[in-house]
Parts: C-alpha cells; structure tokens; sequence
C-alpha cells in the first residue's frame, strides 16, 4: 500500500472543498493495549473501525485511521449543509450511545474492551490531496481543530465548535448540549472560543478555561535506587501540596538511566510516562498512590540495577 501511495504522489494536487470533520477517540485505549495480548488489540481495531464505516459513516468520503481512533472526512456543499449538519451530530450521538456495545456480537472478542469515545467535529474549508480519482489525505485547519475539540470530550462526549453552526440543527439534537467558552492550544491561545458539549456525558477541563500563560504546574520528585523500590511496600504514598487544578492532566513521569546490551549507557537516561497510579482526597488531602511493584517490575525488564537510582516525578497543574 505504501508503494502504491509513493507513486500516486507523483501526479498528486491539491483540491480545496467542504467538510464536515469527525474526530473519535476510543477512550481508554493506551491502558487496554498494555493488557492484552498485540492480536487482541489488532481484532478489537478492527472490529469498531468496521463498526463505525459500514454502520455509521457509510457517505463519508475519507477514512484515516489514528490508532486508537478514527477521523472521518464528510463533504457538504451549499445546498445540502443543513442536513449533512444533523445527520453528521445524530450519528456522533448515536456512535456515543452505542460505543459500549460495539463488539457485543463479535465471537473473537472476549475479553474486556474500551466501552466509550470521546468525538470532536468541525466543519469548514480544507484542502483534498487527490490522485486521478483517488483521495491520498486531507489538511487544514478544520483537521486539527476537531482533534482538539475531541480532546476536550472527556470522559466521553461530542463537542464542536460555535462556528459548526449549533442553529443547524433541530431543536431535539440543540436540546442535548451546552455551552462555554475554552483556550485551545495553537488555535485559540490569546482568546477563548465558545464551544458545545454533551451536558450529560463531557466534563470541560478547568484548565481549559484558563490562559495557557496563566497555568501554573508544581512537581513533587522523589529519588530512589531501585533496591529501595522493590523493598518498599507494594504502595508509596505521596501527599501533594496543593490540589490539582484538574486532577485528571496529573501525571507520573520516571527517568532511569539508559541501558544498552546489559550495560548503563554514561550520560544517557530515559524519561517516561508511568500509568500505575491513582489520585484521590485522603481526610481532605490530595494523595498520590503509586504502585511500586509495577515500578520495579517495569525497570527490572528495561534492564536498570538494584544500585541505581530512578527519580520519579508527579506533575500537576495548580489552582
């Protein structure tokens, strides 16, 4: 397939039109990955991506799969805007509604899978990058604005843009959204934008709410060699200072020195994200709880020595 893209490109142009752009998320998706086997991973793929095509976006004119998503290209023109408008927002209810259910019929799937998406959409100009009669990708604006806005869809949801055109659609489909005013990052930085979002089903950010220049993140580090990790207890507990702005944008972050064929690479570390951790308020204290055991799991497969030692890091935003 990759060649045969590489020789499309040589008589490639470019073709401006108008789409309605479909961002989902299938939330969840990085923790299930680590869990299951790559096959499994692979089906389940598979599975909803067939799901969402032939079920849902049958009249769209793109596909691009994201890994643990899909973005959807659905072409309007003047006369039909209206209608591609709520057709393109009752079917995103509909995919929200039914996520859970997605692979309930597939005889291959049976472990546990994600059950819910988070979905952005925007619609204006973009530019078609075609080949004789074929599309390789689409670009612009649009594009990068209803992935965003799928950002901002969590836990789950629909949002789009004020610009999408809210008074486009029945008052039915109007009734199940709400509104407010958010920063995007490298779209709307300086300014908010007003956006609509699922009431029942989306939680917009506080930080979203706020200048990017404004937010203020705090970081507790810790240091330990890897001897100490393992003989901790199977839970460290870490009080924070303060409360998150979002509890949900906390992170934990490891760096551990750089190994290469069994040995310690000099000047060298690796910086990674560690998911095996929770926030909750302990008799009103915000507490971090990280699974040592995982960590010393994770760093004895990545070759790190029981002298050396891992610095670990838990950032948050501040209100």
């Amino acid at each position: 397939m990759h060649r045969e893209f590489r020789k499309l490109l040589e008589q490639a142009t470019g073709v401006s039109g108008f789409i309605i752009a479909v961002n989902i998320d299938v939330r969840g998706f990085s923790p299930f990955s680590m869990k299951v086997d790559s096959s499994e991973t692979a089906i389940f793929i598979k599975s909803i991506y067939r799901k969402l095509i032939d079920g849902y976006f049958s009249d769209a004119s793109f596909f691009k799969p994201a890994g643990d998503g899909l973005l959807i290209m659905l072409p309007y023109t003047e006369e039909n805007l209206k209608e591609k408008a709520s057709k393109s927002i009752a079917t995103c209810l509909s995919v929200l509604k039914d996520f859970h259910s997605f692979c309930a019929n597939e005889p291959m799937v049976n472990f546990e899978v994600p059950e819910a998406v988070g979905i952005g959409l925007s619609r204006g100009a973009a530019c078609r990058l075609v080949s004789g009669d074929k599309t390789l990708d689409y670009s612009g604006r649009v594009l990068n604005l209803a992935s965003r806005l799928m950002d901002l869809a969590r836990p789950c949801g629909v949002v789009f843009d004020s610009g999408f055109g809210i008074q486009l659609l029945p008052k039915v489909l109007r009734n199940k959204f709400s509104r407010t005013k958010v920063y995007i990052r490298g779209i709307a930085e300086k300014e908010p934008v007003e956006i609509l979002y699922t009431k029942e089903h989306t939680r917009i950010s506080p930080m979203s709410k706020k200048p990017y220049e404004k937010i203020k993140w705090k970081t507790v580090t810790d240091a330990r060699t890897l001897r100490e990790i393992k003989t901790s207890l199977p839970r460290r507990i870490y009080s924070l200072p303060s409360e998150p702005l979002d509890s949900e944008q906390l992170i934990v972050r490891i760096e551990y020195p750089a190994v290469y064929k069994g040995a310690r690479k000099k000047g060298l570390v690796v910086i990674a994200r560690f998911n095996k951790f929770e926030y909750y308020m302990e008799a009103g204290e915000p507490t971090v709880s990280v699974s040592y055991e995982a960590l010393a799991k994770k760093l004895e497969k990545e070759g790190v020595k029981d002298s050396w030692e891992v610095k670990i890091e838990i950032m948050y935003p501040e209100q």
